[in-house]
């Protein structure tokens, strides 16, 4: 069968990162018998996240829309009538873009028309943000055009409930990274236990909640003294200048690294041997960084705000939950991960043990029943998903 007879699916998002491409190349794996994939991304960058531009995919077909451009550059009606060009022929399209965003409004509904099946990829939560009734309301109507949503976990399933979708197949899995990609990436970075400091991985911005994780920090030094391992902060952001003047009143200098911005590889490298991830912010729709130290094994420290805590992070199972607001909770889930090696690699096994539901495996499964709803070992597998959380 060529790809004129097939059935197109397409996956579309503002621009590809690593991972994107590792959720396209898994759809593609598992429909490339049965539909031609499109891997679409708007544009090659965008003003919010530093990705560099993406590679080839393998299995499905890669459009740029707009290649060279930032997506904020490009005016929303002009991103619309590039996405309806590409996207119109199809059978169905998964979109990845924030469903508020006018082109995407508009091309939900245009597809809609043309007869294309829409389902929405977000890891949007209730508890994200202060919500208002009247604004929810809205947004329920906006997303009427949408045949059904595959979303992050628990949190995010609840909230498309709360939207209308309660006759609308809403399922988990979307997201997720390539898990041997991560691991190859990190391959061979065996730290023993006593070396292994503390890691986080992200932004710099108000959000991840890291004067509180230095606060946290401070805490936990004082209470182990010489024993204290390292921090390491792992990114980039506004807000370096007034963390690491925050260290130095601490006196935690001399503990706390900055790396700046690194590649995938040295941050790979960074998480496999790491004691623990910590990700302590007051607002987090998932945090694909839990999925990365999962696939190495390493038990993370999160945030009771952070979306992947429901499928991934089991308190005291393979690692600990902390409230907003509370760095003696940090400290003391530090002081927890680190005196004891029996503990940890306890810990380490469980996580290792979950990382496969945040394996790109999941949403090719949820794309499947999606297009397929009869297929019986993708449902075996949702299903396994869902009693996980």
């Amino acid at each position: 069968m060529n790809n004129q007879t097939k059935p197109r699916v397409a996956l579309l998002f503002a621009q590809f990162a690593a991972y994107h491409i590792d959720r396209c190349e898994a759809v593609a794996r598992r429909l490339g018998d049965r539909c031609e994939v499109l891997a679409v991304e708007v544009a090659t960058t965008s003003a919010t996240y530093a990705w560099e531009p993406s590679g080839p995919t393998a299995h499905a077909r890669k459009l740029t829309l707009f290649p060279g451009r930032s997506f904020d550059d490009v005016p929303p009606l002009q991103r619309f009538w590039g996405e309806l060009r590409a996207l119109r022929r199809c059978k169905a399209v998964f979109i990845g873009i924030g469903y508020n965003e006018p082109d995407v409004i508009l091309l939900s509904w245009a597809l809609r028309l043309l007869g294309v099946q829409v389902f929405a990829l977000s890891e949007s939560k209730f508890d994200d943000k202060p919500r208002r009734v009247g604004f929810e309301w809205f947004k329920s109507l906006v997303l009427a055009a949408y045949c059904g949503a595959i979303v992050g976990a628990a949190r995010q399933r609840d909230y498309f409930r709360f939207l209308g979708f309660r006759h609308r197949r809403v399922l988990p899995g979307y997201d997720t990274v390539g898990l041997e990609r991560i691991r190859a990436m990190g391959g061979g970075n065996a730290v023993p236990f006593a070396q292994r400091p503390f890691v986080f991985v992200g932004r710099f911005v108000g959000k991840k909640n890291l004067h509180e994780l230095i606060e946290g920090y401070a805490h936990y030094v004082r209470a182990e003294g010489d024993r204290a391992r390292p921090l390491i902060l792992v990114g980039s952001g506004e807000e370096e200048a007034a963390l690491r003047a925050r260290a130095e009143i601490h006196g935690l200098a001399d503990r706390i690294e900055f790396t700046g911005f690194l590649r995938a590889e040295a941050v790979a490298h960074r998480l496999a041997g790491a004691l623990a991830l910590i990700l302590p912010s007051t607002e987090e729709q998932w945090g694909l960084v839990v999925n990365e130290a999962m696939a190495f094994g390493v038990p993370a420290i999160v945030s009771t705000q952070v979306g992947s805590r429901d499928a991934l992070v089991r308190n005291l199972v393979n690692g600990f939950l902390v409230e907003p607001g509370s760095p003696e909770g940090l400290a003391a889930a530090m002081v927890a991960m680190a005196r004891d090696e029996e503990t940890w690699q306890r810990l380490s096994q469980a996580a290792a043990a979950r990382a496969w539901l945040g394996d790109t495996e999941r949403l090719a499964d949820a794309v499947e029943l999606m297009v397929f709803p009869g297929n019986s070992a993708a449902q075996d597998r949702i299903e396994r998903f869902e009693v996980a959380l």
